[in-house]
């Protein structure tokens, strides 16, 4: 009788942790943003931060997690832009990343060079972010050779250096807005329309303010 009572008892802890199982996992497909990351394997027990792209980092506003085995998760409300990064006693050489909140499963990997995808947006942020990438190191080189030839006095080199640097940064600027036209709407398209907008107000000579095209 005993014998029995304790197999009744180990079968009802059983379906007890089976339903708790159930209940806390997490259906990737609710319309909430469930981003899943992998980091160095040092970090293990360190804390991992989302903080908001605009607006105040609070206690209300940024969620944390623990790595555990290399690996994070977050769950959270899609519609912001959010910045992933590690505790500041440890960000040295590991590269903040930033992601869409966006319904869905994203993928991230946080390193030295972080990366991310697994969304429509969050994948074309990712490609974005290469672009980016690939134009600093185009510009590079000709600033410093700018910074040179100021340093020298060469003023026609300054200004051919400074020509072929506007040339660059416009065609980024036009590249970034296309893609904010290709994607119409959504958190990507508002934030690269707000960071790379078609028109500027400018002050005119007679003191009034003017929009004007900013290319």
């Amino acid at each position: 009788m005993k014998k029995k009572r304790l197999q009744l008892l180990g079968a009802l802890a059983l379906l007890s942790l089976l339903a708790g199982a159930c209940h806390t996992a997490v259906n990737d497909n609710d319309g909430q943003c469930h981003i899943y990351g992998t980091i160095n394997p040092r970090f293990e027990g360190k804390k991992i931060f989302l903080v908001p792209q605009q607006g105040p980092a609070v206690a209300e506003t940024v969620d944390s997690a623990m790595i555990q085995n290399g690996r994070f998760a977050f769950h959270v409300a899609p519609g912001e832009m959010k910045i992933i990064r590690i505790d500041y006693h440890f960000r040295t050489g590991v590269e903040d990343l930033l992601v869409v909140a966006e319904p869905g499963r994203v993928e991230v990997t946080i390193d030295s060079v972080s990366h991310g995808g697994g969304t429509p947006q969050n994948d074309s942020l990712q490609q974005w972010k290469e672009y980016t990438v690939a134009h600093t190191q185009r510009v590079i080189p000709y600033r410093m050779k700018l910074r040179e030839a100021v340093k020298q006095g060469n003023q026609a080199e300054k200004e051919a250096l400074t020509h072929i640097i506007d040339s660059l940064q416009r065609e980024y600027r036009r590249h970034s807005r296309q893609l904010a036209k290709q994607l119409n709407e959504g958190t990507l398209h508002d934030f690269l329309t707000r960071q790379f907008p078609n028109t500027i107000k400018r002050r005119m000579p007679d003191g009034t303010v003017e929009e004007v095209p900013y290319d």
